[in-house]
């Protein structure tokens, strides 16, 4: 793709990629503030110091930045009559470190957190950066739809190396045995297991809203976009108690 003169189709197939990269992103962020103590305080398995809860917070900001650019891209698709999507990437090539899984990160994951996070970002900013020529010298849309590309895939895009340097830069010098406070994902008993499972269950019905979100009949976005709201602030809640047991969300993909 990068040696040759980009089409349409090209283009709106990798924007479909990246849309369930961003997808992916979207968990490995919470994923990431759940193991840092989500917003608890440090005696209900919240962060222990300042930088620790800067750094679940920076977490959050990458989660709530990857939602922005799915819809985003979703909008765009929709508007050049493609179909939105709501997959999730199972990995991502990196010139520097290969192919990199993607998915709820486990606790070896979690502990080399700010190198798989460079890594996953500068890997996800050069697949945008590859489209640029599209929107750019070589454009393949034209009208609104150029407009949003560009502002998706110049402005947007490319910013991912740069929002986790936030989350590095917070963590400064801790270890992970000084940040990591949730990184169990079995659970010790049957009470644990429905936890485990009222999680998982918030993030299906989150899906569930955004899938009927997106469709172009506008009638029923406003109702979906308020029960896509209620679901994630279910999710949010129940995540919350997950990490006060130490426990990480599932975000099982079915």
């Amino acid at each position: 793709m990068a040696t040759e003169s980009l089409s349409r189709e090209m283009v709106l197939d990798e924007l479909k990629f990246l849309a369930t990269v961003e997808h992916a992103l979207v968990v490995e962020a919470l994923s990431v503030r759940c193991s840092l103590g989500h917003d608890l305080d440090a005696e209900e398995g919240g962060a222990t110091s300042d930088a620790a809860r800067d750094a679940a917070s920076a977490a959050s900001n990458l989660a709530l930045s990857a939602m922005f650019r799915l819809k985003d891209i979703n909008r765009l698709l929709i508007k050049a009559n493609e179909d939105a999507t709501l997959e999730r990437a199972t990995s991502i090539t990196s010139q520097t470190a290969g192919a990199i899984a993607l998915g709820p990160p486990d606790l070896a994951q979690l502990q080399q957190l700010l190198t798989r996070g460079h890594h996953i970002a500068t890997a996800v900013d050069r697949r945008y950066e590859r489209l640029r020529p599209a929107v750019t010298t070589d454009p393949v849309f034209d009208g609104d739809l150029l407009f949003n590309a560009h502002t998706l895939i110049v402005d947007d895009g490319p910013t991912h190396a740069a929002s986790f340097a936030q989350l590095r830069d917070a963590l400064g010098a801790l270890t992970p045995a000084e940040f990591l406070r949730a990184t169990r994902r079995e659970a010790a008993d049957r009470f644990e297991l429905r936890l485990l499972e009222v999680s998982d269950r918030g993030y299906r019905l989150v899906l569930a809203a955004l899938r009927g979100l997106f469709v172009p009949e506008d009638s029923v976005c406003g109702a979906l976009r308020n029960l896509a709201v209620d679901a994630m602030e279910v999710l949010d809640h129940a995540n919350r108690v997950l990490v006060s047991r130490g426990l990480l969300p599932p975000f099982t993909i079915r």
